[in-house]
């Protein structure tokens, strides 16, 4: 783990988001509320339930998705005669071109056996999607299995950046690819012994690094650490 020693780089930024309105959304449901900053989108939102976000987090660090849109505008389509209208949890926009239309639930709400509010939820949502053009997903805990790790890295490297929002970095970024360009690799731990750095700032460099696709590590089976071996992404 990187030691929490660490300085921390503070900003005067501040975004502020109301969670009353969320809250009394939920009308009785149970399921936790979460506060996000963005480092993708440049925006601070809430999000309702794990499940959801998790996979919002994770988008953070998926180098094929260049943006995404957590509370679309309503979508509409005809169920039995009846127009409804529903909301998406996410559009997501990737680097081809290309947008999918997700929707988060629990997989016993997601499956061919769902009954009730769901069935007619998401038999709108596709066939909204469908008229659209667009690909329709749904998303569950099932899609998050063996991928704890990567979450518990993209949560601490999203808050890298905010802490550093603002902040100029360019000797940071600099060295760290003048580092990469020689070597195609470089050590996280010596990149904080650095002179003349910023520890919290080159932190930040490293985690937009990788989430732009500059270079990549190994975050899928291990924690960020000073142990961490970074590689130059080939073009």
């Amino acid at each position: 783990m990187i030691p929490a020693t660490l300085p921390l780089v503070r900003h005067a930024h501040s975004r502020r988001v109301s969670i009353h309105s969320d809250i009394k959304a939920r009308q009785g449901h149970l399921s936790n509320l979460w506060v996000f900053d963005s480092p993708k989108i440049n925006r601070r939102f809430t999000v309702h339930g794990d499940v959801n976000f998790m996979h919002l987090v994770l988008l953070e660090g998926d180098v094929n998705v260049v943006s995404y849109d957590p509370a679309p505008q309503p979508v509409f389509a005809d169920i039995e005669n009846d127009k409804v209208q529903t909301f998406l949890d996410a559009i997501v926009y990737f680097r081809d071109g290309h947008e999918e239309w997700w929707e988060f639930k629990r997989a016993a709400d997601a499956g061919p056996t769902r009954r009730g509010r769901a069935k007619r939820q998401l038999s709108a949502q596709a066939q909204a999607a469908g008229a659209a053009g667009k690909k329709y997903v749904i998303k569950t805990e099932r899609d998050l299995e063996g991928r704890s790790y990567e979450f518990d890295n993209w949560l601490h490297l999203c808050a890298m950046i905010t802490r550093a929002r603002g902040i100029a970095h360019f000797k940071e970024s600099e060295l760290l690819r003048q580092r990469l360009c020689a070597h195609d690799y470089a050590n996280v731990g010596m990149l904080l012994q650095e002179p003349n750095i910023d520890s919290g700032l080159m932190l930040s460099a490293i985690a937009s690094a990788l989430q732009q696709g500059h270079a990549y590590a190994e975050l899928q089976c291990e924690l960020l650490g000073t142990h961490t071996t970074l590689r130059r992404r080939q073009a």
